[in-house]
């Protein structure tokens, strides 16, 4: 654990947003995936009518092949996570994109959990009828939770797993959702509008409403990722660097 001076509620906003700008610039290559992946899943939704009218939206929301295409942007989203909290916690920049023991099998574990929580939100919290919206609240601050794990893995602490997270993180829930609801907010609120403005908006707009909404996905998964950093550093009261790793393997772009 490599100890870092404790930042106010502003001042991890602001290297939060910092650290969001200098990922972007490093590896911009690695914004094409979330990109990629969100274009796909408007490609499904334009192909299902979702953007035809409200009620065909409606009626589509959970329709089958926008789940699976949105369970597949969620993998998308999730796994450049990988890189930012490698980017944020490693001293040596050379470390950054190599494919390292523990780190890659403690992120592994950590992706199969996301991506088993994200299908259970998608696939069966729908069917909830109207406790959706709780259930789905409660789901989202449940996420909070893991932040000191996921931020731990990437590095290679083997002491911060699922249980010990959840220990360290609990007390600090509240900060924990305040600050990642604030840090969100920027990106997000652009998302959503973006999404209404292709869902009401004529129909001559719909392509570079799209366009533009998949390629603000990519930012908007670096800024997740760090926030989420930045809440388990604050947290844990340093970063969670683990051992040297078991071997270095060849550098992934």
């Amino acid at each position: 654990m490599r100890s870092t001076a404790k930042k106010t509620f502003w001042e991890s906003l602001k290297a939060t947003d910092s650290d969001t700008a200098r990922f972007c610039v490093a590896f911009p290559l690695l914004l094409l995936l979330p990109v990629t992946f969100e274009f796909l899943q408007h490609l499904a939704e334009i192909h299902i009518g979702m953007y035809d009218s409200i009620t065909m939206a409606k009626s589509v929301e959970h329709h089958p092949v926008r789940m699976v295409f949105g369970l597949l942007k969620i993998a998308a989203l999730i796994i450049p996570g990988f890189w930012v909290a490698r980017f944020l916690g490693l001293r040596d920049r050379r470390r950054v994109t190599r494919l390292e023991q523990p780190a890659l099998r403690l992120s592994a574990g950590v992706f199969a959990f996301s991506m088993l929580t994200s299908a259970i939100s998608l696939f069966i919290l729908p069917l909830a009828g109207v406790l959706q919206l709780p259930l789905m609240i409660g789901w989202m601050v449940a996420g909070f939770l893991f932040a000191a794990w996921s931020a731990a893995a990437p590095l290679g602490n083997t002491e911060i797993g699922f249980s010990k997270s959840i220990a360290v993180m609990l007390p600090r829930l509240p900060w924990s959702v305040a600050f990642g609801i604030t840090a969100f907010m920027p990106l997000m609120i652009p998302h959503y509008v973006l999404g209404a403005l292709a869902l009401l908006g004529p129909h001559t707009i719909l392509w570079p409403t799209l366009m533009a909404d998949a390629l603000l996905v990519g930012p908007l998964t670096v800024l997740l990722a760090a926030s989420n950093f930045h809440i388990a550093v604050r947290a844990l009261g340093g970063i969670p660097t683990g051992a040297e790793p078991d071997f270095p393997a060849r550098a992934s772009a």
